[in-house]
């Protein structure tokens, strides 16, 4: 197995393991969104808590440059180290949630190129 298509598998493994927890309320659907030609991975609920809309990104890692990009991460796991445990190495993981400036600085891979939106 090539390098991007483990990563892919790694992704789309992890998010689907976190889509088991379960909602507060029947009423709000857990989505997992694959956009395997783009590389867009994300885990998401929508739905309804009585009167309030749930509309919420849980987790979201994007691959580019042969790198994962966690993009939002509002679980209280540590998901970066669940992907190295999963044989992904720590330079080929990019924390996209945090600025430029802090990426040095976590552990993790930084892009020093100009990056994308």
């Amino acid at each position: 197995m090539d390098k991007l298509t483990h990563y892919r598998a790694c992704v789309q493994k992890l998010l689907t393991e976190h889509s088991h927890f379960k909602n507060a309320t029947d009423d709000v659907e857990t989505l997992l969104c694959f956009d395997t030609e783009r590389d867009h991975y994300q885990l998401m609920r929508v739905g309804w808590q009585r009167l309030h809309r749930v509309y919420h990104t849980v987790l979201h890692f994007d691959i580019r440059d042969a790198q994962v990009w966690l993009q939002q991460n509002t679980t209280d796991s540590d998901v970066g180290q669940e992907l190295v445990e999963m044989g992904i190495p720590k330079e080929d993981i990019v924390l996209g949630l945090h600025p430029p400036y802090k990426r040095p600085y976590t552990g993790y891979g930084v892009k020093v190129s100009s990056e994308l939106c």
